[in-house]
């Protein structure tokens, strides 16, 4: 899983990078389940190609139905939430546990139209909440570089980051430990 929050355009916020702080209201975060597969997989279809793109690394994901239903089936490595706001899907974040001990690879996608209006970073404080209580200390993502709104959401979140470029790649790596305002279970 890649992490990508994607940019708006025109009348969503410009594409300027920078988050505004408006909290959706009301919204409601909480652990996705079966009966979600068809609005994850109903998110994705209504981004548009640079949205798909900065998340997936492809404006054409052709695996979107395995990917939701990785999201929305129980398992006991991948943890899923979805924010919800007048009962509509409009942001998922899932972690996924890596061979190494106590680290999760993260992934957001928020839905076209509800970019810079704080889903992507509540939905990434409640899931490090989550992985905190679940043993899980660091969160790692790879992200296009030219992603900005994914550092913007991280900075956001008061998250310390550490960054390794590869190419059109950034590791991004969190050390939830470190982040002060993530509740200690």
């Amino acid at each position: 899983m890649r992490a990508g929050a994607t940019p708006t355009g025109g009348s969503d916020g410009g594409g300027t990078g920078r988050m505004d702080h408006r909290t959706p209201s009301p919204m409601t975060i909480r652990g996705l389940h079966s009966g979600d597969y068809d609005a994850v997989v109903g998110l994705v279809a209504d981004l548009n190609a640079e949205e798909r793109y900065l998340r997936f690394l492809t404006p054409y994901p052709m695996y979107v139905g395995e990917w939701a239903l990785s999201l929305t089936a129980p398992s006991d490595h991948v943890v899923a939430i979805g924010a919800f706001e007048s009962g509509e899907l409009i942001g998922v974040a899932n972690y996924v546990g890596l061979p190494r001990p106590g680290y999760a690879e993260v992934a957001v996608v928020v839905a076209h139209g509800q970019h810079q209006r704080g889903v992507g970073t509540a939905l990434l404080m409640a899931l490090g909440q989550i992985a905190k209580e679940s043993g899980v200390n660091h969160f790692v993502a790879d992200v296009l570089a030219e992603n900005q709104l994914v550092r913007d959401m991280l900075r956001d979140a008061g998250w310390p980051t550490t960054q390794r470029r590869d190419g059109e790649l950034l590791r991004i790596e969190v050390n939830l430990d470190a982040a002060g305002h993530i509740a200690r279970g």
